[in-house]
């Protein structure tokens, strides 16, 4: 009606100006009619635009609205292939019910290949008809012919002077007897050409042919893998320069490059390096260019470009680590506060025990960190700290002063051991009073082993975490006597990608001896809470004073099993069972006294770690669901 009603109008308005000019109108009066007309006919123009509009942002949404997507009605699969269809089309998308505008004939022929060329038939032929548009049945036929399997028979080497043979056979996936398949093909290649990279031979090229077949029967043929190789000439590290750096000294980067001037160039060594000063904190980017040297052409030097960031930094953190204690934290950091990656650290911890055991600790701390000892690959840290405990049955009150020593002695092999003197008073809540410690000084030894072979760290899908300590307190030393040994062992193996079966069992035992009859609060073991047994209000188990306080205990056994889920994407389940103990002599280990918790969890994974989130009861309890304990952090448990 308005479209029609504007065209009308413009239409009385010309004819009613063509009129009165030829009646010689008042000028004032056509002027105005004029305007009229204007505005009408701009008014048409916006109409025709929005007309426009519409038919351009609404048509096609109700074509859409009409329009059925044609999906699979059947599919036909003929031929001569070993397999089920279900695993023929594994991973192509094809099935009854999918969209046709969702896939194509080449994806479908293409996963299917796959499928069979894993299998081994490395020549199969596949075909695959789509159904026209107008067909009233939508029907995918397939036609697949496998082929002869390949078997391999074993290994050819062309042009192989610096490896034996023997050693590059170890390196192929397969043996003898088993199915070629384009993978282990691919992966022979790199394996060869990774043993000459780091052998320094980087010009090298493999070329992997497959010789011709001895069929065994109509199904099965043998056949060997040859590989050809061109070794070239091998090639040395020359000058190593670096550019970018504002603050900090070339020595910060060129000692954590893995090989030195006129070694044999190991680009696998060589990745780990730019991996290593990625791993200092002080640069944001971190790129390695190789040169040939102009008067010699099996050196190539090595120019390094890095741009440093922002390294000085605050970090604040806080959490809960039970619903019954909190934490905080503040630190300052500064990982170069003399130009050579020393690292310096002023901040303080403090955990607030709230509810029924109300209570507090703080421990503020400084430390310095040298990471190249007279430069060397040991580590030296020294420490300065001061712990204030306050909780019901137990006060303590420390100095703190530890030199600390470290060094990587493999790839996943780490061993510390340091000195500590301690100044030191603690009270203990024993029949209905506080027994009171003199201020004393002590010293200590500490060493420990770790072995780490996890992956990747911060979300375990593989590998283990297994460490040792032993710490030597008193006797020659001076000070409160005492020994205390602990281990730990994490596993993690992988049933798929999705599967994870994850266990933590950790021993320890903190014990007094010559004339001492106790150990300092912080020497022994508390067990109870989100990151030990889920279920349980933190520290609450083990020994306890008279007023049913929680005390520690000096032997303890620790035990957690988790199966972890991959869900969907990023989001995942965890279903877990924890059980651990605390006593203070062998003879009253009893399982009646542990404790046992159970629940489930969820996960969501990002790059810093999961998120999580447990409920965790102990069935041993009456109304045992009613008390569960609901734990939040990040990270997993172990």
């Amino acid at each position: 009606m308005t479209i029609c009603g504007t065209i009308l109008a413009d239409v009385y308005i010309s004819e009613y100006l063509y009129s009165a000019t030829a009646l010689n109108t008042d000028t004032s009066t056509i002027n105005t009619w004029k305007g009229i007309g204007i505005v009408l006919q701009s008014q048409r123009f916006s109409v025709k635009i929005f007309t426009a509009l519409f038919l351009i942002l609404f048509l096609p949404s109700a074509v859409y609205a009409s329009f059925t997507e044609p999906v699979v009605d059947s599919i036909y699969i003929s031929g001569d292939y070993p397999i089920s269809e279900h695993k023929l089309l594994r991973g192509t998308g094809l099935e009854t019910g999918v969209s046709l505008l969702r896939i194509t004939p080449i994806q479908v022929s293409d996963g299917i290949i796959v499928n069979l060329n894993d299998l081994g038939y490395l020549d199969a032929e596949v075909t695959v008809q789509w159904p026209m548009w107008d067909d009233d049945i939508n029907v995918v036929r397939i036609s697949a012919e496998s082929g002869t399997r390949s078997i391999l028979s074993g290994l050819v080497f062309n042009g192989a002077l610096i490896f034996s043979a023997d050693s590059l056979a170890a390196v192929y996936p397969g043996s003898p007897g088993e199915p070629i398949t384009p993978y282990d093909t691919l992966s022979f290649r790199n394996s060869v050409l990774n043993l000459y990279n780091e052998r320094g031979y980087i010009y090298s090229s493999i070329d992997i042919n497959l010789l011709s077949m001895n069929k065994a029967d109509g199904q099965t043929g043998y056949r060997a893998v040859e590989c050809n190789i061109d070794e070239k000439k091998q090639a040395f590290l020359g000058i190593v320069s670096v550019t970018g750096l504002e603050t900090i000294r070339e020595k910060v980067i060129t000692r954590e490059i893995l090989i030195q001037p006129r070694d044999s160039l190991n680009m696998e060594l060589l990745r780990q390096s730019i991996s290593n000063i990625y791993g200092l904190g002080l640069f944001q980017d971190v790129r390695f260019a190789y040169n040939s040297n102009e008067d010699d052409s099996t050196v190539v030097n090595l120019d390094i470009s890095v741009c440093e960031s922002r390294y000085k930094r605050i970090d604040l953190g806080s959490g809960y680590v039970s619903p019954s204690a909190v934490i905080g934290s503040v630190t300052w950091l500064h990982p170069n506060i003399m130009g050579n990656n020393q690292r310096l650290t002023i901040g303080i911890n403090i955990m607030e025990f709230i509810g029924s055991r109300e209570g507090q600790m703080i421990e503020p701390e400084i430390i310095y960190e040298e990471p190249w000892l007279f430069s060397s690959r040991w580590k030296w840290q020294l420490k300065l700290g001061y712990l204030y405990l306050y909780s019901p049955g137990i006060r303590q009150r420390s100095y703190s002063i530890t030199s600390t020593f470290a060094r990587d002695i493999s790839e996943h092999l780490k061993f510390t051991v340091g000195y500590s003197l301690e100044y030191e008073k603690y009270n203990e809540w024993v029949e209905n009073s506080f027994t009171t410690s003199d201020w004393r000084t002590t010293s200590s030894i500490t060493s420990t082993l770790i072995h780490d072979t996890r992956s990747p760290i911060l979300d375990p899908l593989r590998g283990h975490w297994m460490m040792g300590e032993g710490k030597l307190s008193g006797g020659f030393l001076g000070g409160s006597d005492y020994y205390r040994a602990s281990s730990e062992a994490r596993l993690f193996f992988p049933m798929n990608d999705d599967f994870i079966l994850a266990g933590r069992l950790r021993l320890g035992g903190s014990f007094p001896y010559g004339d001492d009859t106790t150990i300092p609060p912080d020497e022994r073991f508390f067990l109870g809470g989100g990151t030990t047994v889920r279920g349980y209000p933190f520290n609450s188990l083990g020994p306890k004073d008279g007023d049913g306080n929680p005390v520690g205990g000096r032997l303890e056994v620790l035990g957690n099993f988790e199966l972890r889920v991959r869900v969907a994407g990023n989001l995942g389940t965890v279903l877990f069972t924890d059980a651990g103990g605390l006593w203070n002599t062998f003879n009253e280990v009893d399982l009646g006294t542990a404790g046992f918790g159970t629940g489930i969890g969820l996960r969501y994974h990002t790059v810093f770690g999961p998120l999580r989130l447990d409920y965790g009861f102990a069935p041993t309890w009456r109304n045992s669901l009613k008390r569960g304990k609901i734990y939040i952090g990040i990270g997993h448990v172990f």
